[in-house]
């Protein structure tokens, strides 16, 4: 006398498992065995001998054929590339300390850019005159809330541009192009409703600058720490 589990005088659990045979999609599968009483595949996968699921690294939807994952070598080759020295002293207490820069050249050998992030707290007069850089630089002003650093800008700032001292009012998320040779400056902080992230990237191996009133700022790097 058969049972009532076996498959043999079932023909629809019968049918069912030459679908499964037949490569139907994983997700029908799991839903199946839910069915049936079985634990669905995302609880059976656990980590082994704890119980605990398995973690999955992400999948991005960027690469169709992804290549094998290198295991790579063990050596020192390398090494001179990496620089872990960014932290530094604020440059004032109006920034959130410690800043990070990295400062080109004598942070790494051989570096052909600096790059300062500054997180301003309040209002700051951060440059009182004009000057120019004999390379490229960009300044990235930013929300300093994550995830959204786009969303999270709240302030005003009043920027200089050329020599005819054209001022402009920066109240979004900006990224400003200064050319090489370009007269920039002076740029006020005029409001700050949430702290602010400020960055500035320039396309030489130190900090370049060419000021037409010499002596008000001694331009400097700050302690490493």
């Amino acid at each position: 006398m058969s049972s009532a589990n076996d498959d043999s005088n079932n023909p629809s659990r019968r049918a069912f498992f030459q679908e499964i045979t037949a490569g139907t999609a994983a997700m029908a599968v799991a839903t199946a065995l839910t069915q049936l009483g079985a634990p669905t595949l995302a609880a059976a996968q656990t980590v082994k001998g704890t119980g605990a699921p398995e973690a999955k690294q992400a999948s991005s939807s960027f690469f169709k054929n992804p290549p094998p994952w290198p295991t790579g070598t063990d050596g020192h080759i390398y090494d001179h590339l990496f620089s872990t020295k960014l932290k530094e002293n604020s440059i004032t207490d109006v920034v959130a300390g410690p800043q990070a820069y990295f400062r080109g050249d004598s942070d790494l050998p051989g570096a052909k850019i600096n790059m300062g992030w500054q997180m301003f707290t309040k209002p700051y007069r951060l440059e009182l005159e004009s000057h120019h850089h004999d390379t490229d630089e960009y300044l990235f002003f930013l929300g300093a809330t994550l995830p959204d650093l786009v969303g999270s800008f709240d302030a005003e700032i009043e920027y200089f541009m050329g020599k005819e001292y054209e001022r402009h009012v920066i109240t979004k998320a900006t990224v400003l192009y200064i050319p090489a040779g370009m007269e920039h400056n002076p740029c006020d902080i005029k409001r700050i409703g949430k702290p602010m992230m400020f960055s500035a990237l320039e396309l030489s191996p130190y900090f370049n600058g060419k000021y037409q009133t010499q002596g008000y700022m001694e331009l400097r790097g700050m302690t490493k720490i």
